[in-house]
C-alpha cells in the first residue's frame, strides 16, 4: 500500500505554508513600519523632553519640601501640589506627562506664591533657585512641545489610514499630540 500524500494534499500544505508566510511577513514588516512611524515622535520626546520633565519634577519636589517646612505638610495647597507631583511622576506617555505637568505647574505656582516672602524672595534662596529651575524647565518644555506635536500629528495622520490603523492596534502602537 502506497502512503505517499497525493498531489492535492501537497498543494494544500503548500498553500497553507505560503499563506502563513505572507501573513507573518505582512504583519511583521507592517508592524515594524508602524512602530517606526510612531518612534519618530517618541524618540524626540525621549531625547529632548523626558529629562526636562524629570528636572522640573525634581525642582517641584524641592519646593514642596520647603513648603512643607514653611506652610506645614498638612496644608491643602502643599497636599494638592504633592498629589500633582505624584501624578506627573507616574505618567507614562508624553500626553499623560503633559496633562499631569499642566496640573503640576498650576499647583506648584500656588504653593510658591503662598510661601512667606522671607523664604522665596532672597537671591539664591533654596526656594527661589528651585522656582527658577521649575520655570526654566517649563519654558523649555513649552518650546519643545511644538516640535513633538508636529511629529505626533504626522504619525497620527499616517496611522489613521488602512491598513496602518489595524497594524497599529495589533502592535499596540498609540501616539497622541500634546494639547
Amino acid at each position: 500500500m502506497d502512503t505517499k500524500p497525493t498531489l492535492k494534499e501537497n498543494r494544500l500544505v503548500a498553500w497553507l505554508v505560503l499563506a502563513a508566510a505572507v501573513l507573518v511577513g505582512v504583519l511583521g514588516i507592517g508592524t515594524a513600519k508602524v512602530r517606526g512611524v510612531a518612534d519618530v515622535a517618541l524618540d524626540y520626546y525621549r531625547q529632548n523632553m523626558a529629562a526636562d520633565f524629570t528636572a522640573r519634577e525634581t525642582a517641584a519636589q524641592t519646593l514642596l519640601g520647603i513648603a512643607g517646612q514653611e506652610l506645614g505638610e498638612a496644608d491643602a495647597k502643599v497636599q494638592t501640589a504633592a498629589a500633582a507631583l505624584a501624578e506627573s511622576q507616574a505618567a507614562g506617555s508624553p500626553g499623560e506627562k503633559y496633562a499631569a505637568g499642566t496640573k503640576l505647574e498650576t499647583a506648584v505656582g500656588i504653593v510658591y506664591n503662598a510661601l512667606p516672602q522671607a523664604a522665596r524672595d532672597p537671591q539664591k534662596s533654596a526656594a527661589q533657585l528651585a522656582w527658577s529651575e521649575f520655570v526654566s524647565r517649563t519654558d523649555i518644555l513649552s518650546h519643545s512641545m511644538e516640535q513633538y506635536n508636529t511629529y505626533a500629528q504626522a504619525a497620527e495622520k499616517t496611522l489613521k489610514g488602512f491598513p496602518a490603523s489595524l497594524l497599529a492596534k495589533l502592535a499596540g502602537v498609540e501616539i497622541q499630540a500634546m494639547a
